[in-house]
This record gives structure tokens, sequence and C-alpha cells, in this order.
């Protein structure tokens, strides 16, 4: 070939000194030649020793053996000639050149293990490309300039590219915007070789996946979908799809995992895409990832045909709820607040928030559980571990623990969606007794509202808290499910934290309906009124903290309690139950 070429040029010259003809035809014979040199590669950000590492590669997609004598390759700006770097200045045809930086030679090596024989290496007579080197921070354009002067290939990279990943082209004979490039799929790229991302004859890709909403409840539907992109030459026209539930999250498809598979009759010319979106069944509350693959006859690109989504499902109850509060700690003590998990499944508190009235905290960046029955105390320090025995796993430390007030704050509980899942706003009064520094507002029963005052208390327990563990007020529901059910009953409103109140709960054989609630003495006289005619769903329950209706604890003896409930029209029902209020010795 290079003998060819060689008498082609002495013939060349030879006629030029006796026809214009023989020049025309020279010229144009030149000029297809060298439009045939195409850039496919440019490494602007080295992993290392960047100021060595640098490269840019360009093809020979042509016919004829080009010399690239008196070329040069600049950013616009400067430009510097292609110099011999011991294998010569001709590029073969079908043969890619390989222009390293001069320094590369004497100070690295990173590429020479990638580098195949048959490309020609290359380098320039400058010490940098360009002005300075390729920039990382500002795009800049490489140019190929022939030795007539002609700019033979101009390209502006990009710079979404991570260190040791070049830009290279995906069509090579296609023209240099950006959307026929892309960054090399291989880390140093591919020096001399063919491109990573060079397309294919067929190629069919899963681009991107995503759901709606992005945060779907348990229990739910919800709409999965998915971008396909033709990325190879040769048109597509059908389109195998199978979506599947990754359960063992191995990020392959087995056939038991497979949800729906479906078949496209569609065409996709290169460079067209095509949604796709289908209704998935509701998933239980927790983490999942769910999978695509996509197939057509004849592609035998197949790193791009799956993808994978981590769908997180939100529970739809409140699973986690606000427990028990130190707002007004001991002397250079921390405030805190504790969570219970009232739900019978882990739950990771990832991306949860915790706010007051003013500020607000991301409660974990990383993954963080909080068992099922299991607590998780949230505080500014860790000095919690020592004053109540508690372990490492069962605090979460922020120092931006927003500062608490003593008499009145809205304290809110936020899952990763921003979804309101627990609110207390509570005042001082809420203690129900008069109490010093270090003493905690307990919650009597975790089922009940947080928004009623009458399930908080003043913790009874020695040590004024009972961070990690049971509260010491707390009262279990009653089990029954009956009209009206009490429990504990007896009961004993003495302040020493055990059956200090009683919980009245009730199952209504109708959506809705009015309730009141009186409680009675056994001489008739009515001591307290709970309920007046209140509107009520069909469940519900109400604690009793044993005090008349002038706040006074009631009398030792046994009590009757009237339950009044009243449908919409002409359904009535009363209940009468006794209840015993006692005092411990």
């Amino acid at each position: 070939m290079k003998t060819i070429e060689n008498l082609l040029s002495f013939v060349g010259v030879y006629f030029c000194h006796l026809s214009p003809k023989i020049i025309l035809i020279t010229g144009l014979i030149s000029f297809r030649a060298v439009g045939q040199v195409i850039l496919t590669e440019v490494m602007f950000d080295a992993d290392t020793l960047e100021s060595h590492n640098e490269f840019v590669e360009f093809y020979n997609a042509g016919q004829e053996a080009i010399s690239l004598e008196q070329w040069q390759l600049g950013d616009g700006t400067e430009f510097d000639f292609l110099i011999d770097a011991g294998y010569g200045l001709t590029l073969d045809p079908q043969q890619f050149a390989l222009v390293l930086d001069p320094s590369y030679f004497e100070n690295s090596t990173i590429y020479d293990t990638l580098i195949p024989p048959e490309a020609l290496i290359l380098t320039i007579e400058d010490g940098s490309f360009g002005s300075y080197g390729w920039s990382n921070t500002v795009s800049e354009p490489v140019t190929l300039i022939s030795a007539n002067g002609d700019t033979v290939q101009n390209y502006s990279y990009s710079l979404n590219n991570l260190p040791g990943f070049s830009d290279e082209k995906i069509i090579l004979n296609g023209d240099n915007s950006s959307i026929n490039w892309s960054n090399s799929f291989r880390f140093r790229g591919s020096p001399g070789n063919s491109n990573s991302v060079m397309a294919s004859q067929i190629d069919l890709a899963v681009d991107s996946l995503w759901i709606e909403p992005a945060f779907p409840l348990s229990g739910s539907e919800f709409n999965f979908l998915c971008i396909l992109t033709n990325r190879g030459i040769e048109n597509i026209f059908q389109i195998n799809l199978a979506v599947y539930h990754d359960l063992d999250f191995d990020f392959q498809l087995d056939p038991e995992e497979i949800i729906l598979q479906e078949q496209l009759e569609e065409q996709l010319v290169h460079g067209d895409t095509s949604q796709c979106s289908w209704i998935l069944s509701a998933l239980p509350a927790g983490d999942h990832q769910i999978g695509i693959q996509a197939s057509t006859a004849g592609d035998d690109h197949l790193e791009n045909n799956k993808a994978h989504l981590s769908v997180r499902i939100e529970s739809t109850g409140s699973p986690l709820v606000i427990n028990e509060i130190m707002y007004q700690p001991a002397a250079n003590k921390p405030e805190w607040v504790e969570l219970f998990n009232k739900s019978s499944s882990p739950v990771n508190m990832q991306n949860w928030y915790f706010a007051d009235s003013r500020d607000s905290i991301i409660l974990a960046n990383d993954e963080k559980w909080i068992d099922a029955a299991g607590f998780k105390v949230v505080c500014e320090d860790s000095s919690l571990m020592e004053d109540f025995g508690l372990t490492a796993q069962e605090i979460l430390v922020s120092s931006s623990f927003p500062s608490l007030n003593n008499d009145y704050d809205d304290l809110k509980l936020l899952s990763f969606s921003k979804r309101l899942v627990d609110q207390v706003i509570y005042s001082d009064s809420w203690m129900q007794r008069e109490t010093e520094a270090g003493i905690s507002l307990e919650r009597i029963q975790p089922e009940i509202s947080s928004s009623l005052a009458e399930n908080w208390a003043a913790c009874t327990a020695s040590g004024g808290a009972t961070p990690g563990r049971r509260n010491s007020i707390y009262v279990q529901k009653p089990v029954e499910n009956t009209l009206l059910s009490i429990n504990p009953n007896p009961f004993s409103p003495d302040g020493d934290g055990f059956e200090d109140f009683t919980i009245f709960e009730y199952h209504l054989p109708f959506a809705t309906g009015y309730l009141s609630i009186d409680i009675f003495d056994t001489a008739g006289r009515r001591i307290r009124t709970l309920l007046v005619q209140q509107p009520v769903g069909s469940t519900g329950n109400f604690i009793w903290d044993g005090k008349d209706d002038h706040g006074r604890i009631s009398r030792i003896g046994l009590y009757i309690v009237l339950f009044r409930i009243s449908a919409v029209g002409d359904s009535y029902q009363e209940i009468k139950k006794t209840l015993v209020l006692m005092k411990r010795s």
C-alpha cells in the first residue's frame, strides 16, 4: 500500500508541471481522502497525571492512505503540528491515529497495554494540547486542520465525565453534534481501538426508568415507566419486554420474578425513543427493586438492554410515633425525643425528617432501622447513653437537633416523601401536674391520637424519663371487640405510674354517629362528662384520668359509665358498664 502511495505521489508531482487538468484531478483525490479522517475520541480529564495523559484519537475511514505531514491539532486558539512519535506520519485506511501528549512517553505508561500495535501513535510539537491543555471546566473545541489549512474535523467536548472517562463518537460517519458523542463505557477510554460506545447495526437500549407517584403507598397501584432508544444504525420493528420484581436484589431476571411480558410492534429509526408505561399491582411497604429487560432480533450489544429502579413503598398508616419528649432537661443535659415503631415490621428511617415549630433535621442520610415494637431516641449528643444505659443502636445523634420550647411547641415527624406521619402540639399543661426539670412528657397509648392532651402526662419513673423502653404511664388497649371496652378495670389514678389511666374503646355497628360519655357514682350523681354528642367514626378511644369535672381525683369506689350513641336517622343505643377506681397501698 505504501509503495502504491509513493508511486501515486510521484506521478502527481510529475504531472503538476505538465497539465493544470492533472493538478485539478490530484487535488480532488487529496480532498476526498482528507474528508475521510474522523475525530473519534478525546481524553480531556485523565484520572492521574493529567498534564501527561490527555489524548486525541482520529480514524481514516477512507480507502486511501493519508500523509499527516503539516497537519495541525488545536483548541481554536492555538494549533500545534502533528509530529512523528517513531511510527511515521502516514495514516492507512481503517487505521486509528492516537495523538499523545509529548510528556506521556517519559512520565506515564497507563495506556501502553491498551493501545493495539496496529494503531498509529503520534504527538505534537508543543508541550501541551491547545493553549494550556484541554480544560476540565470549560468545554473547548478540538479542531483538526489539514496541510492545506482546511478544517477537517471540529468537536466541542462535554463536561459531564468522571475522571478517566473520555468522550467517544457513537456513529463514526455521523456528524459531531453532542447527540452523536457519549461518555466512554470504559475506564481510560479505548485509545487506538474501536470506541466502546460505537453504534452497532442493531442496538436497543433501556435509557431511563421512573415511577409515578414517586413514593407509592402500600396497597395502591402505581405507574412504572421507561424510555427505550434505538442506538443502532438499522431500524427496529419489534421489541420484547419483561418487567420483573427483583426479589433477591441480584440485578438478574429470574423466571419466577416476572411481573408482565409484552411484545411491541413499533418502528424505531436510529436515535428515536419510545415511552412505555404499565400499571403495577400494589407492593407491601418497604424497599423493592423493579427491573426491565428489552430485546430485539439481532441485538448483540446487551449491556444496555436491562435497567433497574429502587422503589420505596410507603406505609399507609403511621408506623412511627413520637412517644416521649424531654423538652426541659436537668441542667447541662440534652433535650431529646423518643420515637416508637408501633408496627409489626422494621422501618428504615433514611431521609425521614423531624421538625419543631422553627427548624427541621434529616434523621438519617443512610440506612437506619427501627425494629418492630422498637424505640429510637433522637438527641443532640450521645451523653444519653451513659445517663440511661442506652446503646449506640438505640440513639440517633444530630448536632442540629432543634431547641424545644418549654411552654409550647409543634413537633412533626415526616417520612422520606415528606408525608406527615405524626404531630404533637404540646403545652406544659399536658404534664397534668407540677414538675421540675428533668421530667419527660410521656405518651399513654401509642395507638391513641397524638393530638389529645389526655393521652399525655408526666413520667413517673424514678429517673424522670424512660428513653428506649416502655413509658412509665403506658396503658394497654382493651382487647375485647365489643361495643364498649374498658382497660384497665380496676385502675388506680394515684400517680405511681401503674394503671393511672383507663381507656374506653368503642366499636360501633355503623360508620358514623354522635357519642356521649358520662360517668356516675353509685348514688347516681354525674361526676364527669367526657363527651357530649361528639361526631365520631366507627371505632375510637378515649382516656379517663380519674378526675371529676372540677379536676379532682375521684374517690375510691364503683362508678357507672354511660355510653350513648346515636346514628344518622333514628338509630340509638345506650350501654352501661361498671368501673372500679382504687388506690394501691
